[in-house]
């Protein structure tokens, strides 16, 4: 698991990188109206995902009890009946990019001219792979294989940034562009199947649909369906209300710095995907103070990456946007991405506490908790919508956020996890972190003027923020196992270099 978190932050920075040069070429060679649609027709390619039920992340949980049992033809009868069973899902959402589409976008204002419905059906289509391409992670990381998937989802990472860079360059047009998305992700794919050919090996007799595999999941998927349609709602559809609250250009300057401040849960979504199988395992058997201890650990581990993060952003954010994009960007976005960063730094840490619940056998406490903050926030947009506009949604779903984490946090410390043995400062060291990242802030602000000033002063602030933090927030068993894992990679990362050398070095006669 500790080198697939490590390749999960090999992923993040590279999705981060390839968003900093796709991101103003994007907006500069498609203009911001432009811009808007293309975020909106992916959005709305992606709400089909509601009717997957939940099924794709209780299958982790499954996966992994089927795996350690040697159940291998369960394993793979539920394998391919999800994979029919979410074909199924994304050609739904071609019809409904087909059909209910064109409709959406003549009520935000915009055109659905047949270009338009092209583009509709080609963001329909990368979902759809998109879906699979999900599943079959899942598989990896419910067979403990982190690794492997982390490498893959890497590629990914490198992948669909570049290809959209390159297809820009040349002036590929809105639909060309989703093509490229298209070609990539079925390239993402087939690594994935490739990877995936071991675990999917039985000599016995296994049936490649059986809906049984689907009604068991459902069972605990029931709660976890909830869950993820509210995040539909929320992360999802707040790209719409913003259209219909503003217009698609108002689309752009919310998107994009949500976009950036969604960055700041990457590393922590990864942790929760993968402490999930492991919270299932340790509870089944019965390992409560194991469960205890990694949970404390993971969540200390998350405190330090998240607050690294997110102080920089929100000290130096709108002089990042203002650098990168534009003042403009920077007048209407440097506020979506303040309330933002504050929303995803919770729910980076609560993410955590959501998987340990629905872990041990409670997910109906995390459905319940983002049932009620989803309420919340949907009355507080159609409240406060019309006087605040796009705003309002920023709000709105901040608060969704960072309500949802909080309550997680505390309901797992309640219901399933005893009060930790070893009580640590980490609110005394949350201070010190942003405090030395406001003074580093302080510092460097008068001297941006530019993309590269801007990302040297969001870097060194970074590095400040996660050195403190490091000394601390951290333990000292915290700090002796990160050091013993650089000390571990190092070496072979130079061993692997050597060894390719050698390899094509040409042999004496």
């Amino acid at each position: 698991m500790k080198r697939g978190l490590v390749w999960s932050v090999v992923a993040t920075v590279c999705g981060v990188v390839g968003s900093l040069f796709v991101t103003p070429l994007l907006l500069t060679r498609l203009g911001p109206a432009e811009f808007g649609l293309y975020v909106l027709v992916l959005t709305l390619a992606s709400y089909a995902s509601f009717f997957d039920f939940g099924l794709t992340w209780a299958a982790g949980r499954y996966f992994a009890d089927d795996a350690a049992t040697g159940r291998r033809g369960d394993l793979v009868g539920r394998f391919f009946t999800l994979t029919y069973f979410l074909g199924g899902v994304g050609v739904l959402s071609g019809a409904g990019a087909l059909v209910v589409g064109p409709a959406i976008l003549r009520r935000t204002g915009t055109s659905s001219d047949a270009a338009v419905v092209w583009a509709l059906v080609l963001a329909a289509a990368s979902f759809a792979l998109t879906l699979q391409i999900n599943l079959a992670g899942t598989l990896l990381r419910g067979c403990q294989r982190f690794d492997e998937a982390g490498r893959v989802n890497t590629i990914g990472s490198v992948l669909l940034p570049l290809g959209s860079y390159v297809a820009m360059r040349l002036g590929a047009s809105l639909n060309l562009l989703l093509a490229v998305n298209v070609l990539i992700n079925v390239v993402v794919l087939t690594l994935y199947a490739l990877r995936s050919r071991h675990e999917l090996r039985t000599v016995e007799p296994t049936p490649r649909w059986s809906p049984r595999y689907l009604r068991e999941m459902a069972s605990f998927g029931s709660w976890s369906m909830s869950t993820r349609a509210c995040g539909i709602v929320i992360l999802q559809v707040d790209r719409l209300a913003v259209a219909f609250l503003g217009s698609i250009t108002a689309l752009t300057y919310y998107s994009v710095p949500a976009s950036v401040a969604s960055r700041v849960n990457a590393i922590g979504g990864a942790v929760a995907g993968s402490f999930f199988t492991r919270a299932s395992a340790l509870h089944a058997a019965g390992s409560h103070a194991a469960l205890r201890r990694q949970h404390a650990a993971a969540t200390r581990l998350l405190v330090w990456v998240a607050s690294s993060m997110a102080a920089p952003l929100v000290l130096l954010g709108d002089e990042f946007l203002r650098a990168w994009i534009g003042p403009e960007m920077a007048t209407h976005g440097g506020p979506v991405l303040l309330v933002l960063v504050l929303g995803y730094a919770v729910m980076a840490v609560g993410a955590l506490d959501a998987v340990t619940l629905e872990g041990c056998g409670r997910p109906d406490l995390s459905g319940l908790t983002v049932l009620a903050w989803s309420a919340l926030a949907i009355v507080f947009v159609l409240t406060l919508g019309p006087t605040l506009g796009v705003q309002a949604v920023a709000y709105a779903v901040a608060g969704w956020l960072a309500g949802v984490g909080l309550t997680d946090m505390v309901l797992a410390r309640r219901v399933v996890l005893a009060p930790a043995e070893e009580r640590t400062s980490t609110t005394l060291g949350l201070v010190l972190v942003v405090a030395a990242t406001a003074g580093v802030a302080h510092l460097v602000r008068p001297w941006i003027d530019r993309l590269a000033t801007a990302l040297i002063g969001l870097a060194g602030a970074g590095l400040v923020a996660l050195g403190v933090g490091f000394l601390v927030i951290l333990t000292r068993g915290d700090r002796s196992l990160i050091v013993r894992q650089l000390a571990d990679f190092l070496p072979l990362a130079r061993l692997r270099v050597a060894t390719a050398t050698d390899s094509h070095r040409p042999t004496e006669p």
